[in-house]
């Protein structure tokens, strides 16, 4: 490598789009891994084992698309134009420990390889959130820097699942019910500490940009953060029904849907503001981010019932399309939005608004029939003819759309202040 293209590397890997389309790369694998095991319902696919494929497919999902493309927008709306040294070599290592884990665990399962790449890669999280930690610190006291915040911490909490998870599997342990209770801390926490929390202070961040006011008082935030760990107890209600666990979870959900009602008096105070700045698919992206993060409480509100707190643990559609309600749902649709509003993604570009059609088909297509079979199944209805077959289709446009996003990223931005 001669030293300009090594210049020109370096150059690259400063960017925060370049560290977004790299974190979007991690999403078309993960699109197409998903495709691939949802095709073994409908044909034999003899050298792929199921399971290690799904752990190859979520650990490139949640570290490679969602941290590291979540950490790369908060630490450019911080006012990273450009990623220093520290920042540039801890993402290039935490991209290596992606790639170690999406070829370890189909080839070792949970071998030594891919588990010490977790664990790694949990440690380069640590110091890429304390980076973000301190970059934050002039964000504003009483909006987008204690949703930072409290989101690095969630994520932190969460990982404390994964250090059990870890042993328990390399001795051969994964069938006792801590084992699941440790599965399930980390997975909870991921999804209801450090991704809702991260939306939040992505899309109050960008807001407060533009001159939004968007105040969240203590209460609020207390509310979102209790709630966030009295529902964990739903995971524990699986195993164990006890009353005061069901008790725990209803106190837990109502405590959310207060801080919804009042998130939701913000948010709508901001609204006509916030629609005059953002451009036409950024506002489909966001308005289907919000409609997750409505439907995500609702579906929490409802298992406070007893009967469906259980239903919703044991249909698997149910479970499935819970995960994906956050990730493809409220993460992806919300980290696109940003996207195309720094004009890291061209919207004037037609590929885009293919690709972006694409994604959002196929995210509201396989969202719609995993809780509309889940449904099905819970009434004793059985299952739709065609339904797998449907799935897979639906399922494909996700890794199509994002490949054309990908080709449509290699055009430079309009703008060259858009980093």
């Amino acid at each position: 490598m001669t030293d300009r293209t090594s210049t020109t590397f370096m150059e690259a890997l400063s960017k925060p789009r370049t560290w977004f389309l790299i974190a979007l790369s991690n999403l078309l694998v993960a699109g197409s891994i998903g495709t691939m095991l949802r095709v073994m319902y409908v044909a034999e696919l003899p050298f792929v084992r199921f399971r290690p494929w799904l752990e190859s497919h979520s650990h490139t999902a949640l570290f490679g698309w969602m941290f590291i493309g979540a950490t790369a927008v908060m630490l450019h709306e911080s006012g990273m134009q450009r990623f220093g040294r520290k920042v540039r070599v801890l993402l290039v290592m935490l991209q290596s420990m992606v790639f170690i884990m999406l070829i370890g665990f189909p080839l070792q399962g949970h071998g030594v390889v891919p588990i010490t790449a977790s664990m790694i890669q949990m440690v380069l999280a640590y110091f890429l959130l304390a980076i973000l930690w301190r970059a934050t610190m002039q964000w504003p006291t009483n909006g987008s820097r204690p949703l930072a915040r409290l989101a690095i911490l969630f994520f932190v909490l969460s990982t404390l699942g994964a250090w059990v998870v870890g042993p328990f599997v390399l001795v051969g342990s994964s069938g006792m019910e801590f084992y699941y209770w440790a599965v399930q801390f980390f997975l909870h926490f991921q999804f209801n500490g450090w991704f809702w929390f991260a939306a939040m202070a992505i899309g109050t961040r960008w807001a407060e940009g533009r001159g939004m006011n968007m105040r969240f008082d203590h209460l609020t935030l207390t509310l979102w953060t209790v709630s966030a760990v009295l529902t964990y107890a739903l995971a524990i209600a699986w195993s164990e029904p006890h009353p005061a666990v069901f008790t725990t979870v209803t106190i837990g959900v109502v405590l959310q849907l207060w801080a919804t009602l009042r998130t939701l008096r913000i948010i709508w105070a901001q609204r006509l503001a916030a629609h005059a700045q953002l451009a036409k698919w950024s506002r489909w992206t966001i308005g289907i981010a919000l409609m997750a993060m409505a439907l995500k409480v609702l579906v929490q509100g409802a298992v406070a019932v007893p009967v469906l707190a259980r239903m919703a643990l044991t249909i698997r559609h149910f479970v499935m399309g819970f995960v994906h309600l956050n990730t493809l749902g409220l993460m992806t649709m919300l980290m696109l939005a940003y996207a195309i509003q720094q004009e890291w993604l061209r919207s004037d570009l037609h590929l885009v608004r293919t690709s972006l059609v694409l994604v959002i088909a196929g995210t509201v297509a396989t969202e719609g029939m995993l809780f509309l079979q889940g449904t099905l199944f819970w009434m004793g209805q059985g299952l739709i003819p065609g339904h797998y077959l449907h799935m897979v289709i639906a399922s494909a446009l996700l890794p199509l759309g994002v490949a054309l996003l990908l080709i449509s990223g290699l055009r430079p931005c309009r703008s060259p202040n858009r980093v």
